[in-house]
């Protein structure tokens, strides 16, 4: 996929912090394999020195990890953040049922986004029973809104000054990464996605890779996600688009429900 998203963060003083998670981003990009020096530095874009720098403040806090062999990896600390991270949100064990039965029910690979901001994360992919696939979308793929079926979907339930707003803040990085996908390409898919209620990605990250997605909203009828699927071309030309749309719509008013129910038990 290239280099993830990495901005230096507008808020005085806080460049070291934005330089720390783009380190921690470009490590968690590669889900779980070791990477090495030379590769955060070619993805985080920072010097050598600095990201030198960066990962021994990180490991000696528990939130990296090195072996000899196979590089740096994310540490215990960032697994305990994320455990209780999950238990504020729950979002993995929540949407995972419904992912699981959307990957049955196409025969593809199926997906639950989680919005953070103006890009998206993959949380979670459950691939089903065809034998070819697409490998575009795996969980911590960090993606613009608007990129990808499900960011479509996330784009288009947006108002119309938030999506402004979101072209603006990823318009470099669309330009640098994305080049299908710029505001001239986006804003038609959300017009189109407005009128079907389901967003529909025609190849625009790798050709041949389709996808459609549906967008998921909390109790305050807040963006939080999406769900979608991804498949090789052939796979998802209109007559199933216009299958799954409107089953993916329908799966992510249930989760909404699912969410929504999760959130008012919290109180």
């Amino acid at each position: 996929m290239g280099k993830p998203p990495m901005k230096v963060s507008p808020i005085q003083g806080a460049q070291s912090v934005s330089r720390t998670l783009q380190v921690l981003r470009a490590i968690a990009g590669q889900l779980g394999r070791g990477v090495s020096l030379a590769y955060i530095t070619h993805q985080t874009e920072l010097t050598k020195p600095t990201v030198h720098r960066l990962l021994q403040a990180l490991m000696a806090e528990g939130m990296v990890d090195r072996s000899e062999e196979e590089g740096y990896f994310l540490g215990p600390e960032c697994y305990a953040l994320g455990v209780i991270a999950d238990q504020r949100y729950g979002l993995s064990r929540i949407a995972s049922t419904p992912v699981k039965r959307i990957a049955e029910e196409c025969g593809d690979s199926a997906f639950f986004s989680l919005r953070s901001e103006w890009h998206s994360i993959c949380l979670i992919r459950e691939d089903g029973n065809y034998p070819i696939k697409t490998h575009v979308l795996q969980p911590g793929t960090r993606l613009p809104l608007g990129v990808g079926g499900g960011g479509i979907a996330m784009l288009a339930a947006l108002d119309d000054d938030e999506i402004e707003r979101c072209l603006d803040a990823n318009a470099e990085e669309c330009a640098t990464r994305f080049p299908h996908d710029q505001r001239s390409d986006l804003l038609p898919r959300v017009a189109e996605c407005r009128a079907l209620g389901y967003g529909i990605n025609r190849g625009s990250v790798v050709s041949g890779s389709w996808g459609v997605g549906a967008v998921v909203r909390d109790e305050a009828d807040r963006v939080i996600g999406s769900l979608s699927i991804a498949a090789i071309d052939s796979r998802l030309q209109p007559d199933r688009q216009q299958q799954f749309g409107p089953l993916l719509v329908r799966e992510a008013k249930a989760l909404e429900s699912k969410i929504q129910q999760a959130q008012r038990t919290r109180r």
